[in-house]
């Protein structure tokens, strides 16, 4: 067909698709549609004619990713991340015989995520029904910080999860497109995860960024230890960012990283005479890059840290207990930072859940112990205070050959760390070592500590093997007896079989004989998680009623509570794990009041996520010294 015709057709109103027909031939379409297709081009004008030119072609792709640039991704197939495809609302527009061709609709970026359900995220639809008002007003109140492993993992799949975006409800308050996007950044920054943070960031075009993505954007890979990616980030933004402090002591870090000395200290010397001195870290570090004397800085910013690593001498960082997640995985990362000063900062990053163990490990190795500590690693640890002791029982651990001098070493190191409030990151970098820790009668005397260790981690079928051990050995061996009766609680809130004691909670509490203000504590909390987990109780709460004077634990917002109940009746994943985080709020399932808790817990398998609920509750047992 001659292009002339084509025009003629188009002239004449013919549908858009029938016109690609022509060009494309009806050779090609199915038999059905040839006759059709051939009618409707048929009508055209003759070959002759000169209709006006009807202007440009009309898209036939998505216009967000008409204007990518060269090799960037669409964010609905970068790196084979999706964001859920949106609900049509219009009518098909053309039919041909079975062909339909809907519009297509601008992908939402509130939308985009890189968790599908398959890698744990909580589905396309975990918004569905949820209001759009109520979660951009609740999700910024989700906890910076959480001692627990299992609400981080929940909090970090709920920020990453890919998911249609809650719509507001009445269709009349148009929705800030990215708002929902730029608080999940947000609290991703503030939770220190800087691998989820930037494999987000990664998925989203940087046409959409305003000033707070784009510098997240520069902050995650400053964590990241991207220097010349940020860098990168920072040149291609100074223009429009010009006016802006943050920006301009960006560039200057940029120069300085890239040897342009002379322009970063023209810089430096124009924000001074300026008055903008509020940062006097970064000053410190500038001085300290030209050769004058700093002991210490108290590195508060991503950028802080990005300049220690570029400062030829030794500064000592000031670690304070406030410092940020993501600034502590930084420095545990820092070249420029000493050994103690980075696995201190390892520690906390890692009792945060912001760095694994594998690194965290990594510090510990580089220690040099002497022949004699080694030898004596217990007695010696004991009395080296900070991550330094730690990592000697590490090393000695590691490098015992005898099963049973290694499981002494594990043994004390889980009981130390405990004390210092780590028993999760001493779990978490022991795991390999405890599981080869073969599960025999001569080794009975670790069932305990090695099983309670292993449900912590979520191992619940190797705990068992250690459960049933004990079990076998109960009758000849008190030790043995006695890890049956605290092994019981843990079997039952891991939904294993109730292997280790043929009685219910009020045979266990008899058989304990402690009538401690703890022990009365450690039964609520018990009664309360198994009553959320469906496993009996049989035991009457009138006798856990704490005598007087004793202390409260405060509960949430009723509110929450009944919206927590409502979300979770009507199947909003999504809408349930928030509220359930923001009732538990910072301290976690270790300090929860057993309503808070038994209520979170019933939530949570209400919509599915029991083996989340299931470690919750372990997690509350461990706090309460079960």
């Amino acid at each position: 067909m001659s292009v002339s015709r084509v025009k003629a057709l188009r002239s004449r109103g013919v549908p858009g698709v029938i016109l690609l027909i022509a060009l494309v031939g009806v050779a090609n379409l199915p038999a059905a549609a040839q006759d059709t297709a051939q009618a409707a081009v048929g009508t055209g004008q003759a070959a002759g004619d000169r209709p006006p030119d009807p202007g440009p072609p009309t898209l036939l792709v998505p216009r967000e990713n008409a204007d990518l640039a060269p090799g960037e991704v669409a964010p609905a197939t970068a790196a084979g991340l999706t964001a859920p495809a949106r609900e049509a609302t219009a009518q098909p527009r053309f039919g041909i015989q079975g062909i339909v061709v809907n519009p297509l609709e601008e992908i939402d970026p509130d939308s985009i995520g890189i968790l599908g359900s398959e890698s744990g995220g909580f589905g396309a639809d975990m918004w569905r029904g949820s209001s759009r008002a109520a979660i951009e007003r609740l999700l910024p109140r989700l906890p910076g910080v959480m001692a627990s492993p299992a609400m981080r993992s929940l909090a970090q799949r709920l920020l990453l999860s890919s998911a249609e975006a809650p719509r507001r409800r009445g269709g009349s308050e148009r929705k800030q497109v990215g708002s929902l996007l730029a608080q999940r950044v947000e609290r991703l920054a503030a939770l220190g995860n800087v691998e989820g943070l930037n494999g987000l960031l990664k998925v989203v075009p940087q046409r959409l960024d305003d000033e707070s993505l784009a510098r997240a954007r520069v902050e995650g890979l400053l964590l990241a230890g991207d220097a010349p990616g940020a860098c990168e980030q920072v040149r291609g933004r100074i223009a429009t960012h010009h006016d802006k402090t943050y920006w301009r002591k960006a560039l200057v870090f940029c120069q300085i990283h890239s040897g342009e000395v002379d322009q970063a200290m023209l810089g430096v010397g124009l924000m001074r005479e300026q008055g903008l001195s509020d940062d006097p870290t970064f000053y410190s570090l500038v001085d300290a890059y030209t050769g004058a004397e700093v002991a210490e800085v108290t590195v508060a910013e991503p950028l802080h840290l990005a300049m220690l690593d570029a400062v030829p001498q030794s500064v000592r960082p000031d670690l304070t207990e406030g410092a940020s997640p993501g600034i502590l995985v930084g420095l545990a990362r820092s070249p420029a930072a000493e050994l103690d000063q980075r696995a201190l900062a390892g520690e906390r990053a890692a009792a945060l859940g912001m760095l694994s163990a594998e690194a965290l490990t990594v510090l510990y190795e580089a220690f040099d112990f002497a022949p004699d500590e080694r030898d004596t690693a217990v007695g010696t640890a004991r009395e080296t205070d900070g991550p330094r002791g730690r990592a000697l029982l590490y090393q000695a651990a590691r490098d015992s050959e005898e099963p049973s001098a290694r499981a002494e070493l594990l043994r004390v190191a889980l009981q130390q760390a405990k004390g210092e409030g780590l028993y999760h990151v001493a779990v978490r970098t022991l795991l390999p070592m405890l599981e080869q820790v073969p599960v025999e009668p001569g080794l009975v005397w670790f069932a305990e500590t090695a099983a309670r260790a292993l449900y912590a981690a979520g191992r619940y079928p190797k705990a068992s093997e250690w459960v049933t051990l004990a079990r076998q050995e109960a009758i000849i061996n008190p030790e043995a007896a006695a890890a049956v009766m605290a092994l019981w609680p843990y079997s039952r809130l891991a939904g294993t079989p109730a292997l280790t004691w043929s009685g219910d909670l009020e045979t266990w509490r008899q058989a304990r004989a402690d009538d401690s203000a703890e022990e009365q504590s450690r039964l609520a909390v018990l009664r309360s998680t198994y009553a959320a987990l469906g496993a009996s109780g049989s035991m009457n709460w009138i006798d856990l009623v704490p005598e007087p004077g004793g202390t409260q634990q405060a509960m949430p917002d009723a509110t929450l509570l009944y919206a927590l109940e409502r979300a979770s009746e009507m199947r909003r994943p999504g809408e349930t794990v928030l509220l359930g985080l923001l009732v538990l709020g910072e301290p976690g399932p270790a300090e929860s009041h057993p309503l808070a808790l038994n209520a979170v817990l019933r939530a949570l398998r209400e919509v599915g996520l029991e083996r989340d609920a299931r470690a919750l509750a372990i997690e509350a047992a461990i706090a309460k010294g079960v």
